[in-house]
């Protein structure tokens, strides 16, 4: 009787926790890219030189033939020879700089759409980037991302 008695409080106690409304727990949601935008006030008179940290470190792969010409989800037509890439949490218009950690080779791609849809890959590229950082025949390679700055662009051009 006492087991029975025992087991029924433990099955009502499970059943409390797992009723909808009493203990509700938030999915984490994490994401891909940190903000590393730390406001620290700076004297004018120190002028440091600071590095810019790399926004992530990971998996790339590309995507071509099947999309070319499609609507990507800016509402674009996804074009695989021009620089541009697929991100699931910057916003569409960034410029990133990629440094492919295998053989060094960089490139700057616009963010233009939503992806990649599998996991542990934090960026999907367009052919024409693939092929500039010399991974177009591998399909996948890992990266270092760092976002380009506006004044960085104004002293290339």
């Amino acid at each position: 009787m006492f087991r029975v008695a025992l087991s029924l409080i433990f099955a009502l106690s499970l059943a409390s926790l797992a009723a909808p409304g009493l203990a509700k727990v938030k999915k984490e949601v994490k994401a891909h890219f940190k903000a590393w935008d730390l406001m620290i006030p700076v004297p004018a008179e120190l002028k440091l030189e600071i590095e810019s940290a790399p926004m992530a470190v990971g998996w790339a792969s590309w995507y071509g033939p099947g999309f070319h010409g499609r609507r990507t989800a800016s509402g674009e037509r996804y074009n695989m020879h021009a620089m541009t890439c697929a991100s699931r949490d910057l916003p569409f218009g960034t410029l990133l700089e990629l440094t492919n950690l295998e053989n060094g080779q960089k490139a700057v791609v616009r963010v233009n759409d939503r992806g990649p849809f599998i996991k542990r890959r934090i960026l999907d590229l367009s052919y024409a980037a693939a092929r500039k950082l010399g991974f177009h025949r591998r399909g996948h390679t890992k990266v270092e991302v760092r976002e380009v700055a506006a004044a960085e662009l104004a002293s290339a051009e």
